[in-house]
């Protein structure tokens, strides 16, 4: 079994937002001595029996939170509380001590009663986990009365292996927290469903509120009501308006009224279209009326701003999209929702994200050109708080989505969308377009297996593929055409995308019967996909073409070109993909393939026994500089061999990006500079390092010997591994020769200079 990296929560791991098992939102964070006020309030308001199950025995709740907020010199402790509603309050706090320098620690919880079946024990546990993990910490033990059946259950289904020891009236429960694969995926889980149930009230919503609706045809209120109306959206829709709902009026054929509040039926989506001076009582008063998710189209706002309104949103149990928004659709039957400036486009499998809303209603003006339907469409705005990290998660279980189409001009997250693209790229293909032409967001999206697209065109010549819901069975490509030179084009970009082509020339006098009996023997050979290609000559018709392409019978992927039609680049006709030139079919068909070969390669970060890393860790603790010494036992604690060496030499950086977090970046030192040879985010998988070390894969030694690149693979997965578990180690700088480290330079946090030194003292 392999290393398991820690999840990556989407906010800070000991402060941000979360959310609970039903959706809602609170806040956690660390608490502190000026806290007491808030604990002594939270445990006034337990019952006996929550105090007896924590205490163990009757307690006043100020000699608790004194208890709860107190530590001992020798001891280590940390405390999280979880805060919710409006003015926040404190409803659950989780902890753990353990003595200096032991490896075990005790950790305990207490869940306000109104509370309780949340989640928040489980949630508690977890980060709790994960931040012990980081300090040494390896087990934790706790003792639960035989009767607290709840908190046994947080234990037994957290993912740990859990052994528990029956004394008395009270079990013992105790459990390793290093992180293996069954415990990280039920974190995975457990998120996935919170975050899934927080954004079920847009996407399902079971009433709809229009703040800011209006008479005035040109207006953003009446266009938002208009689509609502028009795509039969299934439950019942709210215009709100103080003049024209004191009235008794209507707005159109609905009855509106005064305030959301008054409003006598379900709403859970509130759609806020208001000056941006009204914004901020129309949330709190959907706040107080009970909606859960709330669509602000209203722009103007700072970021500053923006982020205030998200934190309001959050003290309410709600969830924000935008501000900014153009809104959203969602097609599914039963909802028929187009919330927003956009009208109810055609279903179909394709879910597409946007920053840009202008963006958004255009491509989905395309796709529905090409016969492509969406299955829904979501405009983020500023990113408040609803993100695409949101979304991957609810399409990834999403029926009605097989492809999933990313419009990124920034990220909030990439650790956590990283991990998730590759959980759910693994079920469903995740394309992405970014303006950027940065090279560390193209090394994220191979990382993470998503489908880069170099612009729009080409992200919709590659959905109207995938949108098949096929992928190439192999590599090998049946080409089959009737024109050389269009030929030639497609033949090369095959090529390119790492292809093995079968081409059959079937002259410019190719007539139908000809395309049939070639198609007949592509669909019964062993190629994994058949594409043909089609230039009007006068010998056969365009029509006799698509009805050959229509009557084709097979589970191969088939795509064609057809030179001279009018019309959009690609569409999606039936099972084939009809594209109007070649190369943006071959290089459709590249990207779906090497997403395949992607899709196929197991997720493996290798683990190395041998790794000490108690040892590394008390070597770090209080220092913000190494010496040479400290240096050196510090990579071997990680096995990275030192000394000298002969063989090619490289240098090895890790340097931390505030957004990406640390960048392994391989360099080949040459007589007219330095060459990098590549760049990737950690953590590393093995593939990872094996694409990182390529470049010299095939390369000699200065000898003239061939050159075995694992073990420079070993060292790239031993420095990730290292940064991993170290993110006090802010920078590293190897020089490697042999391979083995012959120079190296080690930054911690709060040391601007790091030193290059070398691996071995010079003798004097």
């Amino acid at each position: 079994m392999g290393y398991v990296p820690p999840p990556t929560p989407q906010h800070g791991l000991e402060e941000g937002p979360i959310l609970l098992k039903d959706g809602r939102t609170a806040f956690l964070r660390r608490a502190g001595p000026k806290d007491l006020p808030l604990f002594v309030e939270f445990l006034r308001r337990l019952s006996p029996e929550s105090l007896r199950m924590r205490f163990f025995s009757p307690i006043s709740p100020e000699k608790a939170a004194e208890l709860l907020l107190s530590a001992k010199p020798e001891e280590e402790k940390v405390n999280l509380i979880v805060l919710a509603g409006d003015p926040p309050r404190m409803v659950a706090t989780g902890e753990y001590v353990r003595l200096k320098g032991e490896d075990t620690a005790e950790v305990a919880f207490l869940v306000d009663d109104a509370f309780q079946g949340k989640g928040l024990g489980t949630l508690l546990l977890e980060r709790l986990a994960l931040i012990a993990a980081k300090r040494g910490v390896r087990r934790f033990q706790a003792y639960v009365l035989a009767e607290n059946q709840k908190m046994l259950n947080v234990f037994m289904e957290s993912g740990f292996q859990v052994r528990a020891h029956r004394d008395s009236g009270e079990i013992e429960v105790e459990f390793g927290i290093l992180l293996e694969e069954q415990a990280a995926a039920r974190f995975e889980w457990r998120e996935k469903v919170s975050t899934i149930a927080s954004l079920h009230p847009f996407f399902f919503p079971r009433g709809v509120a229009v703040v800011g609706a209006s008479r005035d045809p040109e207006s953003i209120g009446y266009r938002i009501l208009e689509n609502l109306i028009f795509g039969r959206f299934q439950g019942p829709v709210y215009p709100v308006n103080e003049a024209i709902g004191k009235e008794g009026g209507t707005v159109g054929p609905l009855l509106a009224y005064p305030r959301v509040e008054s409003i006598p039926g379900p709403v859970d989506l509130a759609v806020i279209a208001v000056p941006k001076e009204r914004v901020w009582e129309a949330l709190e008063a959907s706040g107080r009326r009970g909606v859960r998710a709330a669509i602000v189209l209203t722009t103007g706002f700072t970021e500053g701003e923006a982020r205030e309104l998200a934190d309001k949103a959050r003290r309410h149990g709600m969830r924000l999209l935008g501000p900014g928004s153009l809104g959203m659709v969602h097609t599914h039957p039963d909802v028929r929702l187009a919330a927003g400036l956009a009208p109810l486009p055609k279903p179909g499998p394709l879910a597409i994200s946007s920053q840009s809303g202008t963006l958004g209603r255009a491509v989905m003006a395309y796709a529905e050109g090409m016969g492509l339907g969406i299955s829904s469409f979501v405009s983020l705005g500023a990113k408040a708080d609803l993100s695409s990290n949101d979304l991957l998660q609810f399409w990834e279980e999403d029926e009605r989505t097989r492809v999933i189409l990313l419009y990124l001009e920034s990220f909030g997250n990439p650790r956590r969308f990283s991990r998730l693209a590759r959980r759910i790229g693994k079920k469903k293909p995740i394309l992405a377009v970014h303006p950027s032409r940065d090279p560390l967001v193209r090394t994220l999206f191979a990382q993470a297996g998503v489908i880069r697209a170099n612009n729009l065109e080409e992200a919709f010549d590659v959905a109207a593929l995938l949108a098949l819901g096929q992928l190439p069975e192999n590599n090998r490509v049946r080409l089959i055409s009737n024109a050389s030179g269009p030929s030639n084009l497609a033949l090369e970009a095959l090529r390119e995308g790492g292809l093995a082509v079968e081409h059959v020339d079937l002259g410019s006098a190719a007539k139908a019967e000809a395309f049939a009996q070639a198609l007949e023997e592509a669909l019964q050979s062993e190629a994994g996909s058949v594409f043909l290609l089609f230039v009007p000559m006068g010998f056969a018709s365009e029509e006799e073409f698509l009805a050959l392409l229509e009557r084709a019978e097979g589970s191969k992927l088939l795509l064609a070109c057809v030179m001279g039609s009018p019309g959009v680049r690609a569409r999606v006709a039936g099972r084939v993909a009809l594209y109007r030139f070649p190369e943006s079919a071959a290089i459709a068909l590249s990207r779906a393939w090497a997403y395949k070969a992607w899709r196929e390669e197991p997720l493996h970060f290798p683990d190395f026994p041998d790794l000490r890393l108690e040892e590394a860790r008390k070597l770090l603790e209080g220092k913000t500089a190494l010496t040479q010494a400290e240096g050196a036992a510090l990579l071997a604690c990680f096995g990275l061999p030192l000394g000298k060496g002969e063989g090619l030499s490289l240098k090895l950086t890790a340097k931390p990006h505030p957004l990406f977090g640390p960048v392994l970046t391989l360099v080949l030192p040459t007589p007219l500079g330095d060459q990098v040879l590549g760049q990737r985010l950690s953590p590393l998988t093995q593939k990872d390092a094996q694409e990182l070390v390529k470049p010299i894969a095939h390369g000699q030694n200065p000898d003239g010997a061939p050159l075995d690149p694992t073990p420079y693979q070993e060292i790239l997965l031993r420095l990730s591994r290292l940064l991993e578990e170290l993110p006090q180690v802010e920078e590293v700088s190897l020089e490697l020769s042999g391979p083995r480290v012959t120079r190296f330079a080690v930054r911690l946090q709060g040391n601007p200079e790091p030193r290059s030194r070398h691996a071995h003292p010079k003798p004097r």
